[in-house]
């Protein structure tokens, strides 16, 4: 365990996979004015030595985060924890709330002081929050990625590009080069342009060209 007075230090945050300007995918539990705990999936992200988390204002979330204090980012792998966090009222086997506002099945838990409110748009809110402490459940957790999940994914869809273009095989180029589309989409949304996945895409972008192909 990790815990600090002041800051959680970058680097214990990088090592958890976080990097500067990406965003990731957490589960993320805070607190509301009756002492009731509410766990969302929610993206935040790295900008400085701050988090940044943009919750829209009909969520719950937000109405927490409005509260100020402490929340907890939960940093997790597992699919079903998303499913079940983000359809409390229709999904069974919810995960197991410590006391301490991290869930039992994470990996790890940051935990963050939440420093104020702004507008990101007409539906989110942005808040700033300072991690303060970090605690290290199980062995070499990483917090999940859409930008390098997706990454991965438009090399595999490239993968069969390359060969049904050489068959001739038209339409199902399209449709994967639209697959391929969609996750650079993505990853220019989410992760920064200096990143790995950033650079996956753009170097995709110049082989499907060569192949006859533009993305």
């Amino acid at each position: 365990m990790v815990s600090m007075k002041d800051a959680v230090p970058q680097d214990v945050l990088q090592r958890s996979g976080f990097t500067r300007d990406g965003i990731v995918e957490v589960i993320l539990v805070t607190c509301g004015a009756d002492g009731s705990v509410n766990a969302a999936p929610m993206g935040v992200k790295l900008t400085g030595d701050l988090l940044e988390i943009r919750p829209y204002k009909t969520s719950e979330t937000y109405r927490n985060l409005k509260l100020g204090g402490e929340a907890v980012i939960n940093v997790t792998h597992d699919p079903y924890l998303f499913l079940a966090t983000a359809f409390k009222d229709e999904v069974p086997g919810q995960p197991q709330m410590c006391a301490n506002m991290s869930l039992q099945e994470a990996d790890s838990c940051i935990y963050v002081e939440v420093q104020g409110e702004a507008d990101f748009s007409d539906a989110q809110a942005l808040f700033k929050a300072k991690p303060i402490k970090t605690v290290i459940k199980r062995e070499h957790p990483i917090v999940f990625s859409r930008g390098r999940a997706e990454a991965i994914e438009a090399v595999i869809h490239a993968t069969r590009v390359k060969v049904f273009q050489l068959q001739g095989r038209t339409d199902e180029v399209q449709t994967l080069t639209g697959k391929i589309a969609a996750c650079a989409e993505t990853v220019g949304r989410v992760s920064p342009e200096n990143s790995p996945e950033s650079r996956v895409i753009n170097e995709l972008r110049q082989m499907m060209k060569n192949w006859g192909v533009p993305l």
